[in-house]
């Protein structure tokens, strides 16, 4: 299990950003609660295709046991970046601190894993608790420059997709024209995942 501790504090796309993105005049705030609540909905669809968080916020991964190499499973994390084990220890059958000396943190690229350090093993545990091992650590880009452009853009076409979908026209097949009659429409049977998919083929560079 994967849960967020500390939210970020910002998100990569701002509120002005989303309302350009819209075709939204700057001055007109009556949806504004509708787009700040899609922001991130946007923004965690495209981090759950690549396994990512895009904004620094502070994660614990959850374990049932030890495995032989901890692969932390969101990027990016830094080494310094995993701020603290914790298991509950098999004969006292309490939560204890795992010391940072009794391992090591690997870093390849921007993914990380956890091992015992040479000539040691991971403790015994009480296995039977709810959380036997938590692993606490902070992820994502501190410096949101940092961040690729190809995912601003899929997060903004992600963001118009889900807030198109709440308008009635989106698949709008007839209209009606007094004195002419009623006029068909084609729609695309692809209309619905057009968008999507766009955003997918975005993301594709950025899986790790």
């Amino acid at each position: 299990m994967l849960r967020i501790v500390t939210p970020p504090a910002s998100f990569p796309v701002t509120l002005a950003e989303a309302k350009a993105q819209l075709r939204i005049d700057t001055g007109d705030t009556s949806n504004d609660v509708m787009i700040n609540a899609l922001i991130p909905a946007a923004t965690k669809f495209c981090q759950s295709l690549v396994q990512r968080v895009f904004v620094l916020q502070t994660l614990e991964w959850v374990l049932p046991c030890w495995r032989e190499c901890l692969d932390l499973p969101i990027a990016p994390v830094l080494s310094d970046q995993v701020t603290s084990i914790k298991y509950v220890d098999w004969v006292s059958q309490t939560q204890q601190a795992l010391d940072p000396s009794a391992y090591v943190v690997q870093t390849k690229g921007e993914s990380c894993r956890i091992v015992p350090k040479i000539g040691t093993t991971w403790p015994v545990l009480f296995a039977r608790s709810p959380e036997p091992v938590v692993i606490r650590f902070d992820a994502g880009y501190e410096d949101p420059t940092e961040m690729p452009g190809n995912v601003k853009v899929a997060i903004l076409l992600m963001l118009r997709h889900l807030y198109t979908m709440g308008e009635t026209s989106l698949m709008l097949s007839s209209d009606t024209v007094f004195g002419i009659g009623q006029q068909q429409y084609s729609v695309p049977a692809n209309l619905a995942t057009l968008i999507p998919d766009a955003v997918r083929n975005l993301m594709l560079d950025e899986v790790w």
